[in-house]
């Protein structure tokens, strides 16, 4: 699975995470760069930590946060991120900004839970192969009609 875990925050305060990861310290070391990452303004940064990449997309003063192995590259981790930022966004509004820690972990774990496993393993999720494939697909069929 490229992304392995996934949480959405409010400064350090977790409001919603899932772990599909065995090992059980990739989301304390997730909630150790959360801390650590600097500043309030809007932010898309990764960080390396051995083979695991942490992807961390900050918008509006909500924090979503994901780690990904480093195959997946940056561009499918940033959707996800994106997807995941706009979802929690509709879902709970203003309510998110004054949540207490894991208010919304029941509910939304489930979100993180089947968007990390769509990014993760439907090519579908990866756009720019999708229209990429769409256009080689396009000339092949020009070049055998021609």
């Amino acid at each position: 699975m490229a992304i392995l875990y996934a949480l959405v925050a409010r400064g350090s305060v977790v409001l919603a995470e899932f772990s599909g990861a065995a090992q059980s310290n990739v989301g304390t070391v997730a909630r150790q760069v959360l801390e650590r990452t600097p500043g309030n303004e809007d932010s898309h940064v990764s960080y390396s930590q051995d083979r695991y990449v942490f992807h961390v997309k900050r918008t509006d003063g909500i924090t979503v946060l994901c780690v990904a192995d480093d195959a997946a590259g940056r561009r499918i981790p940033f959707a996800f991120l994106e997807d995941i930022h706009a979802r929690f966004v509709k879902t709970y509004g203003r309510a998110c900004h004054t949540a207490l820690a894991y208010a919304m972990n029941d509910e939304f774990s489930r979100v993180l839970s089947q968007q990390m496993d769509y990014y993760s393993n439907d090519p579908n999720a990866d756009r720019m192969n999708r229209i990429r494939g769409e256009m080689n697909q396009i000339c092949i069929i020009a070049i055998l009609e021609f």
